[in-house]
């Protein structure tokens, strides 16, 4: 087992509000002088919206339901 897969096996027992929290510290940590980092417009949307969560303006929705609603509106389109 890699050690990503020790460190993903430890993060699945968080609950979201602390997955979203090591979501986040692990992005501040990528370097952006490999060529990616997101425009600035991208990044004030992800903070808006952690915003919004962390107000309680707005619920976590899981990965799951996020992925089928996203392939029910692509076989829509089909």
């Amino acid at each position: 087992m890699s050690r990503v897969d020790d460190a993903f096996l430890a993060a699945e027992s968080l609950d979201p509000a602390e997955k979203l929290q090591l979501i986040s510290r692990l992005w501040e940590t990528v370097p952006t002088a490999e060529g990616f980092r997101p425009p600035d417009s991208d990044l004030a949307e992800v903070k808006r919206r952690w915003a919004e969560y962390e107000a309680g303006e707005v619920e976590a929705v899981p990965w799951d339901e996020v992925w089928a609603e996203v392939e029910r509106e692509m076989a829509d389109d089909e």
